[in-house]
């Protein structure tokens, strides 16, 4: 029973378990009218028999625009634990400001602090800015790409090993819906301006399916691939998850 109980709580959070590279495109509230929107998501369970089982998730997902001016903060938590080993343990926290230059530029300028202890990431602080460019927008497509400079502090291996690296954080995104389908992909490509031999890719797709006005059946896909990941960890990781969604 407590396998099974792990295998369901391992399964429901996989759609909030924290990649090294958060995809912010599948954050952004597509509204664009002036106001404030946000929603906010708590889980909490713990199961007792043989031992502990232990899960948590939070999420705080916040947008104003004014404007031209549009500001998004996000804060992300999940953590299971089972006995004494951490199945997952990350978390991110996430500012981010776009100015809208004209119908084709965006100016965006962001912070971020992550952690993932499962990867052994014990710290990644993150500043950047750059121009984002609008490529297509129409009712069914939609495609955005940018190159925005990075600033990256990282702390790995309980603190063994830190870095200070300068990256160019390029990414191009693009949705596509047409009736009851919608598919939507993200891919970064994040390179050390001083060894270009150090990057990273990174992908995060989501196709899903429009059953009834309120359920909807999602498949997703994240991978990561990082050519300096912590010791021990694999340079390429990935997750595949699908479920049900239901809308209210």
């Amino acid at each position: 029973m407590r396998s099974f109980f792990l295998y369901f709580i391992i399964i429901f959070f996989q759609f909030k378990i924290t990649a090294q590279v958060i995809n912010i495109e599948s954050k952004r509230f597509l509204q664009d009218t002036n106001g404030f929107r946000g929603k906010a998501d708590l889980n909490f369970n713990i199961n007792q028999n043989t031992s502990q089982v232990i899960s948590l998730g939070i999420n705080i997902h916040s947008q104003y625009v004014h404007n031209r001016s549009r500001v998004l903060a996000i804060g992300d938590l999940a953590f299971i634990k089972a006995g004494t080993k951490d199945f997952v343990n990350s978390g991110y926290q996430h500012f981010r400001y776009n100015y809208k230059l004209n119908k084709i530029i965006t100016w965006e300028v962001f912070i971020q602090a992550q952690y993932n202890k499962v990867l052994l990431l014990d710290r990644r602080y993150l500043a950047g800015t750059g121009p984002r460019f609008k490529l297509v927008k129409t009712p069914n497509v939609r495609i955005y790409t940018a190159a925005l400079y990075m600033f990256e502090y990282q702390s790995q291996n309980n603190d063994s090993i830190e870095s200070y690296n300068n990256r160019i954080s390029c990414y191009i995104t693009f949705g596509i819906s047409f009736k009851r389908v919608e598919f939507a992909s993200t891919t970064f490509y994040q390179p050390n301006l001083a060894n270009f031999d150090d990057y990273r890719i990174a992908n995060d797709s989501a196709f899903e399916i429009l059953i009834t006005n309120h359920f909807n059946f999602k498949v997703g896909f994240n991978l990561l691939y990082d050519t300096r990941q912590p010791i021990g960890i694999p340079d390429l990781t990935y997750i595949l998850k699908n479920g049900l969604t239901y809308k209210f």
